[in-house]
This record gives structure tokens, sequence and C-alpha cells, in this order.
């Protein structure tokens, strides 16, 4: 008798294993599926931004720099990174003031003349709104965004003497909050 009672606990005890790891198998399944659908959908978001390249999605059609949509979506992207990584960059918003009989040229000109300010690679300019641009300079701290601010000042200011609104931003040091950065940036250039 006393065997028998051995071998049913042995039973309850094997029977508790096995629901412990088919507990364990669904969980594993359920880690995979999540696994997998989060793979899905990296390979969507990567699939659109190759299908959005060269796109009036991707740059803006008039200007030849980047669109609102993508400008913003790198900032917010190379921010989280900043973060993650404890790394610096710079915001400039560069505002085209007059909107004359010359604003057509005028803002092809600025963006011409902001492409060639940059690093490029390493830094992006894109087309915030009708008559402002954003610079994105990455890898860069507080002082040197200012002299990269000074410098397009001074070429502005030699090759197309046109008005302009200038306001820079620096990561972390003025802040850590990307959305107040870029509300203070837009009510200085304002």
């Amino acid at each position: 008798m006393e065997e028998k009672e051995e071998l049913l606990q042995k039973i309850r005890m094997l029977e508790d294993q096995l629901e412990y790891y088919r507990t364990r198998e669904a969980q594993m399944e359920q880690l995979i599926r999540e696994y997998n659908e989060f793979i899905r959908r990296q390979f969507d978001i990567y699939d659109q931004f190759v299908r959005d390249i060269g796109t009036s999605r991707i740059i803006d059609p008039y200007t030849r720099v980047y669109s609102a949509e993508h400008i913003s979506k790198l900032v917010s992207y190379y921010h989280q990174r900043a973060f993650e990584e404890n790394r610096e960059y710079g915001l400039i918003l560069v505002r085209l003031v007059e909107k004359d009989e010359n604003f057509d040229a005028n803002l092809l000109a600025l963006a011409k003349l902001l492409k060639n300010v940059i690093r490029v690679p390493m830094d992006s300019v894109g087309r915030l709104n009708e008559d402002t641009f954003v610079l994105l300079l990455t890898e860069i701290g507080k002082e040197n965004t200012r002299k990269v601010v000074e410098r397009i000042k001074t070429f502005i200011n030699q090759h197309l003497a046109i008005p302009v609104k200038i306001s820079f931003r620096s990561y972390p040091d003025d802040g850590s909050n990307l959305e107040d950065m870029m509300k203070q940036l837009q009510a200085e250039v304002s």
C-alpha cells in the first residue's frame, strides 16, 4: 500500500511538472508571436521608408530639403537615440520673415545656403512649414551649435541679405523634452 501511495505521489508530482511545462510552453509561444509581430512591424516601417525615398513624403518638392513629416520623424528618432546613448545635439530654426514678391526665390536661396552650411551626412535640413526650416545638428554641444548659428547669420548677411529670425536649442543643456524645445524655438522665431 505504501508503494502505491509513493507511486501516486510521483504521478501527481509528474503531472504538476507537466502542467508547469505546458504553461511555460504557452508563455514561450506567446513571446514568439509577440516577437514575430514586432519584427513584422519593423519590416513594414522599413518598407514604407524605402517606398518613400525620393518622394514628396521625404523630400520637399519645392526646396529639395527634407519634408516637414520626414524631418519631424528624424528629429524625434534622433532625440530618442541621443537620450539612450547620452549624446548631445542641436536644433536650429531659421524663419524667412518677409513674404514679399521675392519670397519664393529667397526661400529657395535660403534652403540652398542651409544645405551648404551643414555637415553632410551627419546633419539634416528640413522645411518645417511654409517659411521655416529646421536644422538637426548631430553630436554637437551648445557652444559649437552657437558657432553654427553665427556662421549661418554671417552667410545670410554676406550672400543673401534677407531678413530671417534664427533660434537654437541644444540637447541636453537647454532641456530634455523635445516638445518643449520645439515650442520655445517656434515662439522665438514667430
